[in-house]
């Protein structure tokens, strides 16, 4: 007897809806790939702002805690401004909208050193104002409430020269 070889038999169309099929399938990995990407992006980017003015706060509490140890006299004269005063200059604080201001004034001008003035920017969604003997920097949140104290500066007082207070949201 003989055997008949039989040929395989190919549906019609299968390769089309195969190739549909993993065209999809590709697509959807690739669509999550490039949304996971760009959720990386945005969360580096908070970090390195976060970073940035954790950076910019530093520094700005180390130049409040030095003039306060050196000056004679502090005079806070609104929320907004803060004279210190040594015997050979006056430090003047001062709260913009969206960042710190630190000059120097001298009393004896032609005996004085430059002295650029500083800026110190608060980053988006912070404000900061003196609060006799505090520098405060504060988080507002979209209802205009405070959400947190970044920073609480204590300036000099009889116990301690300064003292730095922070809460960390």
């Amino acid at each position: 007897m003989k055997r008949r070889c039989v040929a395989p038999i190919h549906r019609s169309g299968s390769m089309l809806i195969e190739l549909c099929a993993s065209l999809a399938t590709a697509s959807m990995v690739m669509l999550l790939g490039v949304t996971l990407i760009e959720r990386s992006m945005h969360w580096t980017q908070a970090v390195h702002r976060h970073t940035n003015l954790q950076r910019e706060l530093s520094q700005l509490a180390s130049a409040w805690r030095e003039d306060c140890s050196k000056a004679d006299q502090i005079t806070f004269e609104s929320e907004r401004q803060v004279i210190l005063s040594t015997a050979g200059k006056e430090v003047i604080y001062q709260i913009q909208e969206d960042r710190i201001e630190r000059r120097c004034k001298w009393k004896d001008p032609q005996s004085a050193t430059a002295c650029t003035p500083e800026d110190y920017p608060l980053g988006i969604g912070y404000q900061a104002k003196f609060n006799s003997p505090y520098l405060v920097i504060y988080m507002i949140d979209p209802v205009g409430q405070i959400a947190s104290t970044r920073l609480r500066i204590l300036g000099k007082t009889a116990q301690k020269p300064y003292r730095i207070l922070e809460d960390k949201p």
